[in-house]
């Protein structure tokens, strides 16, 4: 089972800082999960639309400049940017998982995604690209058809996992009080790998395994690698 660092090792350092991605690889993580959003021509990563109450900034992300968010904080983290945070898993093979969350974060990725790869040299078999807005997926897909995408789905559609074989999805992620054996059934027909979002209790952990699930995203992925007893060295 695949066991995703949940915005890094979130359950013990700031989210989505340079600090709980490397404690997430220190505590045996080999996947992680972030968020991004546009701020002028920069993706950086952070979770929310508004800079609080998570930081000591307020209000929107995408209405901020670079000089500005540079001065911002979470826990006493700066907000780092995509290419640091990548820069940071690459020497570690890190499959990263990356939500495209805010207002004009596609265009910009779009733009960013293949110096990715021929710049940065990270291995596109390791960017895994996902969202609720699964226009943005499809549009990204069409670009670039070889690329890895996943979408997000908080809920039971009518046709199951049909968005799978819309999207020629790698993956699908579901949230894990919607997560049936109907759908993860469904999912591995049409070929595809199901994470399920977010789960912290080990119970939770046991009963997605014996569904069969291909992997997790957690605040405690060493809780996780423990619990099932995975070797991921």
């Amino acid at each position: 089972m695949m066991i995703f660092a949940h915005r890094g090792a979130s359950g013990y350092l700031a989210e989505n800082s340079l600090a709980a991605f490397a404690k997430a690889v220190d505590l045996g993580a080999t996947a992680v999960e972030l968020d991004i959003h546009l701020v002028e021509d920069e993706l950086y990563v952070f979770h929310d639309r508004r800079l609080e109450p998570k930081s000591t900034g307020s209000g929107l992300i995408e209405q901020y400049t670079k000089q500005a968010l540079s001065l911002i904080t979470i826990d006493g983290e700066p907000i780092p940017t995509l290419v640091q945070v990548l820069s940071l898993l690459k020497p570690h093979n890190t499959l990263v998982n990356i939500e495209l969350k805010g207002l004009g974060c596609l265009d910009a990725f779009i733009a960013l995604y293949p110096k990715l790869i021929n710049e940065l040299g990270y291995d596109k078999n390791k960017l895994l690209m996902s969202s609720f807005n699964h226009p943005f997926l499809a549009t990204f897909k069409q670009q670039y058809p070889a690329a890895l995408i996943a979408p997000l789905i908080e809920g039971v559609p009518l046709n199951f996992a049909g968005i799978v074989s819309q999207l020629n999805a790698y993956s699908i992620h579901l949230g894990l009080s919607f997560t049936t054996q109907e759908m993860v059934d469904d999912a591995h027909k049409r070929g595809a790998k199901v994470y399920v979002y977010t789960v912290d209790n080990l119970d939770d952990l046991d009963m997605l395994k014996q569904m069969g699930v291909d992997g997790v995203f957690t605040n405690y992925p060493d809780r996780a690698i423990s619990y099932l007893g995975l070797d991921l060295g």
